[in-house]
C-alpha cells in the first residue's frame, strides 16, 4: 500500500514537473513568435505607416492538444484611425487558429463598428467567419484554457 502511494506521488510530481517544463519552453517560444510577428509587421509593406500604441502576447501550453499557443494582440494608429488585431497561433508551427481585426470609424462608437475581419480556423480544412469580439474570445478560450 505504501509503495502504491509513493509511486502515485512520484507520478503526480513528475507530471507536474513535466508540465512546468512545457510551459517554460512554450513561454520562450511564444516570445520568439511574438518578436517575429512584430518584426514582420514593422518591416512589411504597410508597417512603416502605422504607429504602435500597444503590442503584447500571452502564451499557454495546451495539454489536451499538446501545442504551444500564443495570443498576440496589437493596437496601432494610422492617421485618425485606430486598429486592434489579435492572432491565435501555434508558436512552434506558426499555424494560425484565429484572426481578428477591428478598425475604428469616424463618428462611430467602438461598439457600433463590427470587426473588419474575424476568422476562426479550427482545422486546415475548416474556416468560419465570426461577427463579434465575444465570439472570437470564446473560440480562443478553448485553446488558451486547456
Amino acid at each position: 500500500m505504501k509503495l502504491a502511494l509513493i509511486l502515485a506521488t512520484i507520478t503526480v510530481v513528475s507530471a507536474h514537473s513535466q508540465s512546468l517544463d512545457f510551459q517554460a519552453t512554450c513561454a520562450a517560444q511564444s516570445r520568439k513568435a511574438f518578436q517575429e510577428y512584430e518584426y514582420e509587421f514593422t518591416n512589411g509593406p504597410g508597417g512603416k505607416h502605422f504607429r504602435t500604441i500597444s503590442s503584447n502576447y500571452q502564451s499557454h501550453y495546451n495539454t489536451k492538444l499538446k501545442k504551444c499557443m500564443a495570443l498576440i494582440e496589437s493596437t496601432r494608429m494610422l492617421a485618425n484611425q485606430s486598429s486592434t488585431s489579435l492572432i491565435l497561433t501555434d508558436a512552434f508551427e506558426r499555424r494560425d487558429y484565429a484572426y481578428y481585426l477591428w478598425v475604428s470609424r469616424e463618428g462611430k462608437k467602438y461598439w457600433e463598428v463590427p470587426p473588419s475581419q474575424c476568422e476562426l480556423i479550427p482545422s486546415l480544412r475548416e474556416k468560419k467567419n465570426c461577427t463579434t469580439r465575444e465570439e472570437f474570445d470564446a473560440f480562443v478560450a478553448g485553446y488558451m484554457e486547456e
